[in-house]
């Protein structure tokens, strides 16, 4: 199968949907590893499409081991900023939680980056090894739960060698954040680059998302910026549109726009993300967390646009609620 799909791809095809997935099994499977290495580095150069991710997307989720906790959102990225941002969505998590969303928030180490939202979660002593019905139930109570990639997609486990050794970016980079173990039903996804914003949209309706936002800022990030305007496509049982989302017009606070979204090591990015859900930090470091917990409360219905969310963020942070969040999964 694999030497027909490169043949194709090479040829200038696009994969169908089942193509895709019957790739993604072979590749699983051991099968040709040196037409499965051709074939990934043919659809990078080129560019994967919307059947190809969503065939591939559709495969990880039926093959992955599921979480069961009703309808919940997500907020993910692909990576793809060299690590040069503190973990903005993990921190956007528990304030969208304390807001009152149910976050199954989903994650893995550091890909492209110094940390990932399991190195900070680990040392900041969220266990990463919970079991599907245990995480299912603290979405369920406490509003949230971490689900570690590396733990609920075998999949994933048995093509991380030929990645390891190809050691480019390929279609599992773009489809494992695709694939929520809880089939999360409200998301924000971030793109590394713009040109995937309307694609990635388009995957997310064919996946069964109902609302959510797909996102890349200017200054690079797989985030919404406080520092930049972010490109971004809304997603709705009305369909698609493309949006763009302006930090100056929804953060009236100036200090919320002023300093950097660097962050470093686990442990300079979990004392980040403490101070931030503590209320001490009020640069752009919140002001990130705030833009982008209010798009997956507005995704999840808690308001009908981003700056009408806001407020509910910024209510998380100073209440308390969002770091009572953190408290309540901590081993």
């Amino acid at each position: 199968m694999l030497n027909e799909a490169l043949k194709k791809v090479i040829a200038g095809g696009v994969l169908t949907e089942s193509e895709s997935a019957a790739m993604v099994e072979a590749i699983a499977n051991g099968e040709n590893m040196c037409a499965a290495a051709g074939l990934l580095a043919a659809l990078a150069m080129r560019g994967e499409s919307v059947s190809e991710m969503t065939g591939a997307a559709g495969f990880l989720r039926d093959r992955m081991t599921a979480v069961d906790a009703g309808d919940c959102a997500d907020i993910v990225g692909t990576g793809g900023d060299g690590g040069r941002s503190f973990n903005i969505s993990t921190a956007a998590s528990f304030v969208a939680a304390g807001a009152g969303v149910r976050m199954a928030k989903h994650g893995n180490r550091a890909v492209s980056g110094k940390c990932g939202a399991a190195d900070v979660l680990e040392e900041l002593g969220v266990p990463l090894n919970g079991e599907p019905e245990k995480l299912a139930d603290s979405i369920r109570g406490n509003g949230i739960a971490f689900l570690f990639a590396r733990n609920l997609h075998p999949v994933m486990a048995k093509v991380a060698p030929l990645r390891r050794d190809l050691g480019i970016r390929t279609i599992f980079n773009l489809v494992g954040p695709l694939a929520n173990p809880a089939r999360a039903v409200y998301m924000v996804v971030g793109v590394y680059h713009e040109r995937l914003v309307m694609p990635f949209a388009e995957v997310l309706r064919n996946l069964g998302v109902r609302n959510g936002f797909v996102v890349h800022s200017e200054d690079g990030l797989d985030e919404i910026s406080s520092l930049a305007v972010t490109h971004a496509a809304a997603l709705s049982p009305d369909g698609i549109r493309e949006l763009v989302i302006e930090p100056k017009e929804l953060l009236d606070d100036p200090a919320l726009r002023e300093g950097t979204l660097a962050g470093g090591d686990k442990s300079e990015n979990s004392r980040i993300l403490l101070d931030i859900l503590s209320g001490r930090d009020r640069s752009a470091k919140r002001g990130a967390v705030l833009l982008n917990a209010a798009a997956i409360c507005a995704a999840a219905g808690l308001g009908d646009s981003i700056r009408s969310c806001i407020p509910l963020a910024a209510q998380s942070i100073d209440s308390g609620a969002a770091l009572d969040k953190l408290r309540r999964i901590r081993a």
